[in-house]
């Protein structure tokens, strides 16, 4: 993965936000997902996790998002660049702090982890709770808030 450019938080990115982006069921939450990877993407900011790439796979290989099948792949090897870091030992002791902590669901928790790792200054996801900072990582809502609310001073 690149590092980010200088003075770009990293940003990392939960699987919901890819999936929002390729999902024509929800047109307005498509098109900021889609705002949002534009922008991290050009500004060398994005980070994901072998789990987030795992969890968009499964996703599109059972069809909850209409993607033709020759395009599963693709999509995912197309994010794989952005991927940071491994589910370890180490990880996963992270994320039971991190349950005990907040009272997230477990595989939020080893996403929190995932970004707290990869030392992000923010989660985009729509599973948790916006504006709620963790141990320095702050989670956004891409659905509730612009990139440049978090970017327009870095």
């Amino acid at each position: 993965m690149s590092a980010p450019q200088p003075g770009h938080p990293r940003v990392f990115i939960d699987s919901n936000v890819f999936l929002y982006a390729r999902d024509e069921r929800f047109p307005e939450k498509q098109a900021c997902a889609r705002r949002w990877l534009e922008v991290l993407a050009a500004r060398e900011a994005a980070v994901v996790s072998p789990q987030v790439l795992g969890e968009l796979h499964n996703t599109l290989l059972r069809g909850k998002v209409r993607v033709p099948a020759d395009e599963v792949r693709r999509t995912t090897l197309a994010i794989e660049p952005w991927s940071h870091g491994a589910t370890d030992l180490e990880l996963v002791a992270t994320a039971w702090s991190l349950r005990a902590q907040t009272g997230f669901q477990w595989w939020d928790c080893v996403i929190l982890a995932s970004a707290i790792r990869a030392e992000c200054r923010f989660l985009l996801s729509e599973d948790f709770q916006h504006g709620r900072q963790v141990e320095g990582t702050t989670i956004v809502d891409p659905f509730q808030a612009g990139p440049e609310t978090i970017l327009a001073d870095h």
